[in-house]
């Protein structure tokens, strides 16, 4: 990244109003920003590699509930474990991809007073780009004309077989927050606090009513995303009192999963839930207060991420529809099969988005 000749004067700026903790996370981000190489934060490789395995396994689901042997002791066991994970898991994926991408955004703004304008740049090369895939992967995939340009925005292109709908209307969601966050960082402290008050309460409201009366809430509405703005605004600014607040965060999560279970007893949608905002805070909360050296795989899984969750829907699609030419009833498969079905389209989309990041095209996958 070229280095910015304002990141300096922003630095001491920014070091009037933040605590000291988060000055050295700045000073981190500042040691990024100027192209130190080889840099990169532990804590959020962690994070985010978490959040990549927990999107492959719900959206490859290598384990469904027609496979198991409800009647037994064991198979019933095992769907309450791999149903709780599909249900109240793995939603936290995608909200803590996009918390986390504001906090950096946040982190990196306040060095840098114009990064929002290179930010968004990316994000919308990033949304064109692998949106175009999406309807030239829909249109080998036996998809006809007129073309469905009306799925574009939010949905980030149309739905494939057997694999369900695009996976880039989070790069769509992400876009907005970043612009919005954009907006928010531009406010005084006051109306930052007024606004994200605002945000935060009719989220949490909204969040109640679309669970208590089964209001539908599609995952590529941006309702679902905004509380995470102010969200991430006040992790960076009180980053320093996250650890004494994380057992709040916990215990949230796990009073919101009772009333989700007990209550309502259905998801209406994965990301409008109470539960999900609580298990992000908790997901983030607890990593970026460990304190651990460099792992390998979790920084591969964090590098490589925006590649794998681009392509891993893409190759599951491929082996379904070669191996269902070849056994026809394939996709219905018992569980070893599917077992095998999942590790081999995950090991592919791994090596594949590796192979990427060596080629012209690496900044369209890391």
């Amino acid at each position: 990244m070229r280095y910015h000749p304002d990141v300096q004067a922003r630095a001491f700026e920014v070091e009037r109003i933040l605590p000291q903790e988060v000055k050295g996370l700045l000073l981190s981000d500042y040691r990024a920003l100027i192209g130190q190489k080889g840099f990169r934060d532990p804590r959020i490789d962690m994070v985010k590699a978490v959040c990549i395995l927990m999107v492959l396994i719900w959206h490859l689901q290598p384990v469904t509930r027609s496979m198991m042997h409800l009647g037994t002791t064991a198979g019933a066991l095992g769907w309450m474990l791999f149903g709780f994970f599909y249900r109240y898991i793995a939603p936290l994926a995608m909200p803590a991809f996009i918390c986390i991408s504001i906090i950096l955004f946040v982190k990196r703004s306040l060095v840098i007073r114009e990064y929002w304008k290179e930010r968004l740049k990316r994000l919308i090369q990033l949304f064109i780009f692998w949106t175009s895939i999406q309807f030239m992967v829909y249109l080998l995939a036996g998809g006809g004309f007129p073309l469905p340009f009306g799925t574009i925005i939010p949905g980030g292109g149309p739905g494939l077989p057997y694999v369900g709908d695009s996976v880039f209307h989070f790069l769509f969601a992400l876009i907005v927050c970043t612009g919005v966050a954009a907006v928010f960082l531009r406010l005084s402290e006051k109306l930052k606090l007024i606004a994200s008050a605002v945000i935060i309460i009719l989220s949490c409201f909204n969040f109640i009513i679309s669970s208590h009366y089964k209001v539908p809430m599609m995952v590529g509405e941006m309702e679902n995303y905004y509380i995470y703005v102010p969200i991430a605004y006040y992790m960076v600014k009180y980053q320093d009192r996250l650890p004494d607040c994380r057992i709040f965060f916990i215990l949230g999560f796990f009073i919101a999963l009772a009333y989700e279970t007990d209550i309502v007893r259905s998801m209406i949608c994965p990301y409008a839930r109470l539960s999900v905002v609580c298990g992000v805070l908790s997901l983030i909360s607890l990593f970026l207060h460990l304190e651990f050296g460099r792992v390998r795989v979790a920084e591969f899984l964090s590098r490589y991420s925006l590649g794998i969750f681009a392509l891993h829907k893409y190759w599951y699609l491929v082996f379904i529809v070669l191996l269902g030419a070849a056994r026809p009833r394939f996709y219905e498969a018992v569980l070893p099969e599917r077992l095998i079905l999942f590790s081999v389209a995950a090991v592919v989309t791994l090596v594949s988005a590796y192979l990427l990041g060596k080629t012209k095209l690496r900044s369209l996958v890391s």
